[in-house]
């Protein structure tokens, strides 16, 4: 059964593919356009989506801790919506910072425990120290990169996306025509 409503509907997902592919396009051609209107739609969301648990928590019980945590979310919400929304820059500009802070820390931490593990004792998911110190090492260099260019950090976290869209589309898109049913040609009579 489900099987036949995908094939009824293969056109969907050959629609969502023709979407991805055109926004993963778009941020390559026009990077700056397209950043900027993502922005504005996560403020456009991040402002609804405060207004909602803002109402939300009006319906709640007065004295409920889920009351008082929907203000709290939906406030922060509606601030996170109202900056992104009148300065998509330095909302983009934070964003960049932040995985730079991430790329940052997780690599002194990850050079630490690979020098501060026993000698011959293997840590979690790694078969040699050294590894951590090298990944660290790497994530700390691209940290500290992003942190020194943030245009050039947002430009290469709208690239990673952009690709990511594009054969996310292009896979959608063969993934809805091979799902497409096959119409047999009737023999003639």
């Amino acid at each position: 059964m489900a099987t036949q409503w995908t094939k009824d509907r293969w056109w969907g997902r050959v629609i969502f593919g023709v979407i991805a592919l055109l926004i993963g396009l778009a941020i390559f051609v026009v990077p700056g356009i397209t950043l900027t209107l993502f922005i504005w739609l996560f403020g456009a969301f991040m402002l609804l989506s405060g207004v909602i648990l803002l109402s939300y928590a009006w319906s709640r019980p007065k004295g409920s801790r889920h009351r008082t945590l929907n203000f709290a979310e939906g406030g922060i919400n509606i601030i996170i919506g109202i900056i992104a929304l009148f300065a998509p820059g330095l909302s983009a500009l934070f964003l960049v910072y932040l995985v730079a802070i991430f790329a940052i820390i997780s690599g002194i931490l990850q050079i630490a425990e690979g020098v501060v593990s026993p000698a011959g004792r293997t840590t979690l998911g790694t078969s040699n120290r050294w590894l951590l110190v090298v990944s660290g090492a790497w994530a700390l260099l691209i940290g500290v990169l992003i942190a020194l260019f943030p245009g050039g950090g947002i430009l290469a976290l709208l690239w990673i996306v952009g690709i990511f869209l594009m054969v996310m589309g292009v896979f959608n898109i063969l993934s809805g025509i091979r799902a497409r049913p096959i119409k047999m040609p009737t023999p003639a009579r």
